[in-house]
């Protein structure tokens, strides 16, 4: 089989691309560098919801039911050993994954149900919606929101570009770096 793409190249990366490259080393990276100049910002966008209005359990959930949804083996890499990190058991995941709602805490369903609602019908219903409302502010909605578009976005990118799994961990040091 052919590969779709071919990843940029660390060793020929230029002094801009290296710089990106070097603060997240990873196939995304090296994928995202092949666009005109959306790296940079895709990665820091991805690190802005670090200090967002979310706290790191709620932005988990969201990352794991998206990652489940758009069969992302790429974002469940990275968000396992961070969710386990978070607090999250085993059990915990595969009921995210699975929106058994009724095994879950009702703050924990309503973020998993109205995530559900925005990645498989790109609106989230009014009755999600505002189950929601109950647990989170206008503000932590909105993060929710835009975490479960980011993530849909990267699933699809990565999945159309057939860009394979790192074979190595990926350090998340020093991606905060790129905010600024």
């Amino acid at each position: 089989m052919t590969t779709r793409v071919t990843l940029s190249d660390p060793a020929t990366m230029t002094t801009d691309e290296a710089a990106v490259y070097e603060r997240f080393q990873s196939n995304l990276t090296r994928a995202l560098l092949l666009t005109a100049g959306s790296a940079a910002p895709h990665l820091a966008l991805g690190a802005s919801f670090t200090v967002g209005a979310l706290d790191i359990v709620d932005r988990e959930v969201i990352v794991l039911r998206v990652a489940h949804l758009l069969d992302s083996d790429f974002e469940k890499m990275l968000h396992y050993p961070l969710a386990r990190g978070a607090g999250l058991t085993d059990t915990d995941i595969s009921d995210i994954e699975t929106a058994a709602l009724d095994r879950l805490e009702p703050r924990r369903a309503a973020i998993v149900d109205y995530v559900t609602d925005c990645t498989v019908d790109h609106k989230a219903s009014d009755r999600t919606f505002w189950k929601l409302r109950e647990f989170l502010s206008e503000r932590e909605i909105a993060d929710a929101t835009h975490l479960a578009g980011h993530c849909a976005m990267t699933a699809m990118y990565l999945a159309s570009l057939d860009i394979p799994l790192d074979t190595t961990d990926t350090s998340w040091g020093r991606l905060t770096e790129l905010q600024s």
